[in-house]
């Protein structure tokens, strides 16, 4: 349900503005343009456009001439260069290290294992034994 003041503000017709709604319209678009403005969207809307810009100079380049030129095989190259120095950083420094100091624990913990389940059988053996 609209407020009294929304009516108001929307229903201010005075006789002679029945057919001249420009009073109406001005008084929409200047508040429309406040908020566009505060809201900073005209920023939003320009990076769109800018976009839209580059997206149909990039659709009307002709990409033969650069295949036929040979720059496109350098922007491959340069472009696969780029793709290797990414992938050495995500690989592990220390890898090989690493990978040895867990096989050394594993063959710590397997014989600490070993060892406790030797201890275990001997007891079993001396407590049968003493039955």
């Amino acid at each position: 349900m609209a407020s009294i003041s929304t009516v108001v503000r929307d229903i201010t017709l005075v006789g002679e503005h029945i057919f001249d709604h420009a009073q109406v319209v001005r008084a929409e678009i200047d508040r429309f343009v406040d908020r566009f403005e505060r809201n900073e969207r005209h920023r939003e809307f320009d990076g769109i456009l800018r976009a839209s810009h580059a997206l149909v100079e990039s659709s009307e380049t002709p990409v033969e001439g650069l295949f036929y030129m040979g720059k496109m095989q350098t922007m491959t190259e340069s472009v696969d260069e780029i793709t290797k120095k990414i992938q050495a950083l995500v690989e592990p420094k220390h890898q090989k290290e690493h990978e040895e100091y867990l096989e050394k624990v594993r063959e710590e913990q397997k014989k600490y294992v070993d060892a406790c389940r030797e201890q275990a059988m001997n007891k079993m053996r001396s407590m049968a034994a003493n039955r």
